[in-house]
């Protein structure tokens, strides 16, 4: 998942944040996002004011045959639609190519492993200063010599460590634990691409961090319906990796629109895919170069194929030439797969273009 941190960025030290969160501040007001689309379109102030989300109009209706209304299984397609993307940012600061070449920095910088060998703790702790603030994506590192702690620099709330070993001349001279991404990044990142309100707590103590639905209700289950401030979500909860050890549980709370249940199980689990893509697409400022960047990260998120189009000439897309007609809305067969197609104008300062989104049903 090495795009999500393609564009490597910073907060304010020590918080920090992926690609994902760059490429969203980068773009700011620079696109105005389409009209929602999806069953699962959630404003901000749904999570703000915690109140009740109505029906989205769909900005690409789709003409494709209809289907049995999914019913009582709603509620669990849609949080396990948006769970799943929240699953997939996370997994991105555990592994990518990115993370490894981080890690390759730490096991080959030479100051640190020569601080460790000769078990100089200012040394060592001047080394992974250094590589924690000077233009990495490391948020938190941690040096261990046998059973003794030389250093932790870093951020107090970071996720998905990763540890290692330092060798000298092939010879173990200590271990590390690193991460990539801080708590409040994963926050922010989840806010502008998914925008479901969000707990994440250690055992029963709530992480404290901005961004996140505070208090939160008593008890969230793994998955199933919860109420908090009188609005009804159904929750899709995953366990998480906390520093240095244990269990971070972030729970996704999806508020649940009027009338879900009438649409079928397919239309939930692609409107709301649809929506994400639009979500990130929006947030992203997309050039002629970005046009790469922007389909992979999609994709990673959604698994759904992505072509930008003026007229017909294919800027970007997730294959090449990609179908040869793309309706604006409806469907598609390609490549013996049938897709679902929903699309959009990108009113970039580029020009005007088209993306499409499409996903098997």
């Amino acid at each position: 998942m090495s795009t999500i941190r393609h564009i490597a960025s910073r907060c304010s030290a020590p918080s920090r944040v992926s690609a994902l969160l760059a490429g969203a501040l980068l773009a700011g007001a620079a696109v105005t996002l389409p009209a929602a689309s999806g069953a699962g379109a959630r404003a901000a102030d749904a999570r703000n004011a915690h109140a009740s989300t109505p029906v989205h109009e769909n900005a690409a209706a789709s003409s494709a045959p209809a289907k049995a209304s999914c019913g009582r299984s709603a509620p669990e397609t849609l949080a396990q639609t948006v769970g799943w993307v929240a699953k997939q940012i996370y997994y991105g600061e555990v592994s990518s190519s990115r993370t490894e070449a981080d890690r390759r920095q730490v096991e080959s910088y030479a100051p640190l492993l020569r601080a460790v060998a000769d078990d100089r703790q200012a040394a060592t702790k001047a080394a992974v200063t250094k590589l924690v603030y000077s233009h990495t994506h490391i948020v938190r590192l941690r040096v261990t010599r046998g059973s003794k702690l030389l250093v932790d620099v870093g951020g107090p709330y970071v996720l998905a460590p990763l540890g290692g070993t330092l060798r000298l001349h092939g010879r173990v001279v200590g271990h590390y634990l690193l991460s990539v991404q801080d708590d409040l990044g994963y926050v922010k990142i989840e806010t502008h691409f998914i925008g479901a309100p969000l707990v994440m707590r250690i055992g029963a103590k709530a992480v404290p961090v901005d961004g996140l639905l505070a208090p939160g209700p008593a008890a969230i289950p793994e998955h199933g319906p919860v109420s908090y401030r009188h609005v009804t979500y159904h929750a899709y909860s995953f366990d998480a990796s906390a520093f240095p050890s244990g269990l971070l549980r972030i729970s996704v709370l999806v508020p649940l629109p009027a009338a879900l249940a009438q649409q079928s199980c397919t239309v939930i689990r692609n409107s709301e895919l649809a929506f994400v893509a639009r979500r990130v697409f929006g947030r992203l400022a997309l050039s002629h170069v970005g046009f790469p960047t922007g389909v992979a990260l999609v994709h990673t998120l959604t698994r759904g194929l992505f072509y930008v189009r003026a007229g017909s000439r294919q800027l970007a897309g997730s294959s090449a030439p990609g179908p040869a007609r793309l309706p604006n809305s409806g469907s598609v067969r390609y490549r013996g797969v049938s897709y679902e197609v929903f699309s959009f104008q990108d009113p970039s300062s580029l020009g005007s273009f088209r993306i499409y989104e499409l996903f098997s049903g």
